[in-house]
């Protein structure tokens, strides 16, 4: 599609969102509460692969119960060794009962978290996935932005996985919709300070949802006005991350064909391998992973 015509679609297409938002109801704020933390051991431990390369995944799975063969097809053909999934609980999906018979068919380590609690539903639930044993597993609360409706209580969840190439934190996240890359980057200072006396290495991964748009009043979208993306990634270079992903990667949403990037790994003292975009039946986003390992001393 040659750029001018992907602009206007671009335009088009955001300008009906703001539209389509305006119209909905106002809902009143919620007030975020604490939610527990659900761990589930290995059904069986699988097969550990004598490499010391390590390999991250990151899905966010739409709360499509449908995709927990998808899922596990994927992580199988990468030799994914932790996958962070997103929004899994949505709906009518019961995220614990999801991520356990998951865990369990892939005969992996389970941690899961519900971000919202409505009544007896917990939504919006971050899980962790790991072949190696977990460790040291909590949550920390993101701040809370009233978006006028479908606002969300955010959480980011961590826990230590003991590699082959050692510990290694890692942190999965699902940061806010309609917000601007300056909340954005708000959003992730409780993930830099849970990191501040962390030793070895370190990932953080999961939904950024780094649409590149200016949002006034979080309704209405204004295209390349707002570099979030960019944004993002400089504050993450000065905590001293990277990422092999970038903006001319494969895009991780699928939004009308055009380029939107919402879905990312970033990795503190870990040399990259390999990394890919893939497509994972059922979901709306599209699967990154990356197989790191420990540079040589």
């Amino acid at each position: 599609m040659p750029s001018g015509t992907g602009n206007r679609v671009l335009w088009l297409s955001l300008a009906l969102v703001g539209v389509l938002l305006a119209a909905r109801p106002v809902e009143t704020a919620a007030p975020c509460e604490p939610v527990p933390i659900i761990q589930r051991a290995a059904a069986e431990t699988t097969e550990r692969p004598t490499h010391d390369n390590f390999t991250i995944g990151s899905l966010n799975m739409a709360g499509q119960e449908r995709t927990a063969e998808p899922i596990a097809a994927w992580v199988r053909a990468r030799a994914i060794d932790v996958l962070l999934l997103q929004e899994v609980g949505e709906h009518s999906l019961d995220g614990e009962a999801f991520v356990t018979s998951l865990g369990e068919r892939l005969g992996y380590r389970v941690a899961y978290a519900p971000a919202n609690r409505f009544g007896d539903k917990e939504m919006q639930g971050l899980a962790m996935l790991s072949r190696d044993p977990i460790s040291d597993v909590t949550t920390y609360p993101l701040t809370y932005h009233h978006l006028r409706f479908k606002s969300r209580c955010r959480i980011a969840l961590a826990a230590t996985v003991a590699t082959p190439a050692g510990p290694m934190r890692v942190i999965n996240l699902h940061l806010d919709t309609r917000i601007n890359g300056n909340e954005r980057v708000a959003q992730l200072a409780p993930v830099f300070h849970a990191l501040e006396d962390v030793a070895g290495p370190q990932i953080v991964g999961g939904d950024f949802n780094t649409m590149n748009v200016k949002w006034w009043q979080t309704m209405w979208p204004f295209p390349n006005l707002d570099h979030q993306a960019s944004a993002v990634k400089q504050r993450m270079g000065q905590a001293g991350f990277q990422t092999p992903f970038a903006a001319n990667t494969r895009p991780t949403f699928k939004f009308l064909g055009l380029p939107v990037f919402l879905d990312w790994v970033y990795l503190k003292g870990l040399d990259v391998v390999d990394w890919q975009v893939d497509d994972v039946r059922y979901s709306d986003h599209r699967g990154v992973w990356a197989r790191v390992k420990k540079p040589i001393s």
